[in-house]
């Protein structure tokens, strides 16, 4: 399998990668600055590292030529690279950060899985999984602050069940997928699952998709969650 995965630097991002390298899978692993990577450059297996910056389209249009010169097609492009402000509340909300946080948690998302759609209709069994939130729940949202993360991650459900109508004809299945409460540097030291257990969870998930999940909103146990 042939997997293009998105913030591969750290995080649920480097834990996926290791586990798809781990068992023989090609990964294409993308982030920021691969030379400052240090961990994702020491995985070991058939893992090619891609700079990519998410919000810049000319490094989208490059990482897909670099994968190109490589292979034809991709089984699974996953949308991975996000960030959260927690210091984000009605009496520091501005224009330039929240429309920032909407570039690099939404729109980029969604720029990313245009470029790599032409890959993505050659592969085999091809996945289009876009990590969310359940912060982005219209439904479970009782709380105030974090206004751009959890908007901006509405935001990519949305435009990820938009692709999965596009690209349904296509045979490309697309979800969106929350992987828990994870002890990331976004998550925090007291969150419920480690790295290594959600990523493996995820994984799980994408391994067991379905057409018929096309345009689902999915826990990291494969259970559906709230819109």
């Amino acid at each position: 399998m042939k997997v293009f995965i998105t913030g591969a630097s750290r995080g649920l991002g480097l834990q996926m990668t290791r586990i798809f390298a781990e068992r023989g899978d090609t990964v294409y692993a993308a982030a920021r600055n691969p030379r400052r990577a240090h961990d994702l450059n020491k995985v070991e297996g058939d893992v090619t590292v891609i700079a990519l910056d998410v919000t810049d389209a000319t490094q989208i249009q490059n990482a897909v030529d670099d994968v190109r010169m490589e292979t034809d097609s991709l089984d699974v492009v996953i949308n991975n690279a996000g960030i959260l402000n927690r210091d984000n509340n009605l009496d520091t909300l501005s224009f330039e950060e929240s429309l920032y946080t909407l570039r690099v948690n939404a729109v980029a998302p969604v720029m990313v899985a245009r470029a790599f759609v032409p890959l993505l209709r050659n592969g085999d069994n091809r996945r289009l999984v876009s990590i969310t939130s359940q912060l982005g729940s219209l439904e479970r949202k009782q709380s105030g602050g974090l206004y751009d993360y959890c908007a901006s991650k509405a935001a990519l459900n949305m435009y990820t069940r938009t692709l999965a109508a596009d690209l349904k004809s296509d045979g490309i299945t697309t979800v969106m997928i929350h992987p828990g409460w994870v002890q990331t540097d976004m998550g925090g030291r007291s969150a419920d699952l480690t790295p290594e257990e959600s990523a493996a969870a995820v994984v799980n998930v994408i391994d067991g998709l379905t057409p018929e999940m096309n345009g689902g909103f999915y826990r990291q146990d494969g259970s559906q969650h709230p819109w």
